[in-house]
């Protein structure tokens, strides 16, 4: 049977054109290190990671090329930024939309959480949002929801951050190569995003972007080796040495490099709208369910949260696969608060999640299969 994968939004796949090929050429032909080797082979993989981090600098408007700190994953990324700023006690602002890579790091801490309330549709709405933003050490907030895939007033919510002088810290898991955004405009203190998912490359490598002036307050997470000092038992204060402890994911970072020169994602987010076009018209022609999240294309990426009211999610799921070769993702996405706010707490979604790759042939597929299996 062919299997038909709309599980994007977990991890892309197929990765970029290049990626697998230019990982397997590194390891097989390479496979040194950086910072440590004066060597020819260990220059040119230096090279490339400093061009990898002037490619993402350039396509998301960071400050700085060498404020791009390469991570061992998202929430490795979001867990840098939350345990070097945030202590215990301190009020921190988050939405109702949260995945737990935000909430878990807070409540691990003792941080005091407190949460902008969200429509029906999944967005924050910050017309309920009464707190004084002076009175928080922190803003975190998810651009798309992981969930839904509903767009985040973040624009709105930035201008009252940087008025307030409040860092502002901006969740790009569903957003990163899918929705284009300038980190300046949007007043980030902090970019946390993943390579793995709309940036169509491989998984265990996150990359966190930071605005110079908040990178000095934060404190590293992980200390050691930086093949720079090594006379000094002192962490670096120089960039992006001070965040970058240990051997970075190479392969990853090399991987993410072949992604970024063969991905054109202003292409992409065309598809994927087009693809949005489509399945929502379909879906709205398809009884016994709910779709979750706003209808407006403007206003979303193309993660559709469904709910079969009449069976079990879990079920659904697993009979899209078993059935018909359709493979997405059930339960609650490690965003509970999500679904509370959506109103699929604790029975959870079918989670529907497009790429590049996905077709229209693929979207009335899909659309046939949930007709068949809402009846």
């Amino acid at each position: 049977m062919k299997t038909i994968y709309l599980d994007n939004a977990a991890t892309s796949f197929p990765k970029a054109e290049g990626v697998s090929n230019s990982v397997k050429d590194f390891l097989d032909r390479s496979c040194c290190n950086i910072g440590r080797g004066s060597y020819e082979r260990a220059q040119e993989a230096g090279l490339t990671v400093f061009e990898t981090r002037e490619r993402i600098a350039t396509l998301f408007d960071c400050p700085s090329a060498k404020h791009v700190i390469f991570t061992g994953g998202m929430t490795a990324a979001l867990n840098t930024v939350i345990k070097g700023f945030v202590r215990k006690g301190d009020r921190v602002l988050i939405s109702s939309m949260e995945h737990n890579s935000v909430v878990r790091p807070l409540a691990q801490i003792g941080a005091e959480i407190v949460r902008i309330p969200a429509t029906e549709e999944g967005i924050s709405d910050l017309a309920k949002l009464k707190d004084d933003l002076s009175s928080f050490r922190l803003c975190i907030h998810t651009h798309a929801s992981n969930v839904c895939g509903s767009l985040q007033p973040v624009v709105e919510l930035g201008k009252r951050c940087k008025a307030s002088g409040l860092p502002f810290v901006l969740d790009a898991a569903q957003t990163a190569g899918h929705f284009p955004f300038s980190m300046k405009e949007l007043g980030l203190s902090a970019l946390c995003m993943p390579a793995h998912k709309g940036l169509l490359s491989a998984q265990g490598l996150g990359i966190l972007c930071l605005d110079p002036a908040f990178a000095e307050r934060l404190e590293p997470l992980i200390a050691g080796g930086t093949g720079s000092l090594s006379y000094s038992e002192r962490i670096p204060d120089f960039y992006p040495d001070r965040f970058e402890a240990g051997t970075l994911n190479l392969p990853g970072i090399i991987g993410l490099y072949a992604a970024l020169k063969s991905a054109d994602f202003e292409k992409n987010r065309e598809h994927e709208l087009h693809l949005m076009t489509l399945f929502q018209k379909l879906l709205s022609e398809i009884p016994g369910i709910r779709v979750c999240g706003t209808t407006d294309l403007a206003k979303r990426v193309a993660v559709y949260a469904i709910d079969f009211p009449t069976h079990d999610n879990a079920e659904v799921s697993n009979l899209l696969e078993t059935e018909y070769g359709i493979l997405t993702r059930c339960g609650l996405h490690c965003a509970p608060d999500a679904h509370r706010s959506l109103g699929t707490y604790p029975k959870g979604s079918v989670r529907f999640s497009f790429s590049p790759a996905t077709t229209d042939d693929e979207i009335r597929f899909a659309a046939d299969a949930i007709r068949t299996t809402a009846q």
